[in-house]
């Protein structure tokens, strides 16, 4: 291939074909699954070009020509996976059931198992790309629920940072919305997105997390949208979002 100004890297190439993050492109790449025009390709810096044949596991790619953007309400005790060993439900398998066909769009923000809230779904890979790497610092709110309150000294803690598996968590504020007897609401502010990171932070200054909800990633809220429900974002968050992440 000759390298022109028509040429991307195989990671991008990929990312618009709807395979993920840009991330996620160069696991593919390195696992030996992608071919172009009939050679497996491993190195990362590959290039394409609009005259190329790109195939992953034997099935030809395309670019996807209509981007999709939704905002999905998570409820509980459903997996951010397409395909848990386990055998428990996923969100495809509930998106599936309630009318939306999400089979070939990537989740955006993981939420565990039993953390609900605001879910984004895409096929846009740029996107996926500039709101997961963490150098773009996309704000996410939290709803937290504790089982005891938290003392000033443990709002500061969270904020200054918990050691948990070598690692420094550190949330961005945090703030009382609902203290009293058995409801002790706190929302919680990320930059960051390490796995399970409210869930450690708290664990590490000693309090339980009985429930987790996120309320807003980026320039989208969750607002009034129910539990399993699943909506088209508008323009005005999707520009929100690509310019909080490719302006930076």
């Amino acid at each position: 291939m000759k390298d022109n100004n028509e040429n991307i890297r195989i990671n991008r190439y990929l990312a618009q074909c709807g395979l993920g993050s840009r991330r996620k492109c160069d696991e593919l790449v390195r696992s030996g699954h992608i071919f172009i025009n009939g050679e497996k390709v491993t190195e990362l810096g590959a290039k394409v070009s609009p005259k190329d044949k790109v195939e992953y596991k034997g099935k030809a790619l395309r670019p996807v020509k209509k981007l999709e953007y939704w905002a999905y309400y998570k409820p509980r005790e459903i997996m951010v996976t397409s395909d848990d060993p386990q055998g428990r439900t996923t969100i495809y398998d509930v998106l599936r059931r309630d009318g939306l066909d999400a089979g070939l769009l990537k989740y955006v923000g993981r939420l565990d198992y039993l953390s609900e809230g605001l879910l984004l779904l895409t096929n846009d890979g740029d996107l996926i790309h500039s709101l997961t790497h963490p150098r773009f610092r996309i704000k996410k709110v939290y709803l937290v629920k504790t089982a005891a309150a938290l003392e000033k000294r443990d709002e500061a803690k969270l904020v200054d940072g918990v050691e948990s598996q070598g690692a420094l968590l550190r949330a961005a504020a945090v703030n009382p919305v609902d203290v009293k007897l058995d409801q002790n609401w706190y929302e919680v502010t990320l930059f960051e997105g390490k796995n399970r990171q409210i869930r450690r932070m708290f664990e590490g200054i000693g309090h339980e997390v009985r429930k987790l909800r996120r309320i807003a990633f980026g320039s989208v809220k969750l607002g009034e949208m129910k539990t399993g429900e699943f909506r088209e974002l508008t323009l005005r968050e999707i520009r929100g979002l690509k310019n909080a992440g490719f302006k930076r």
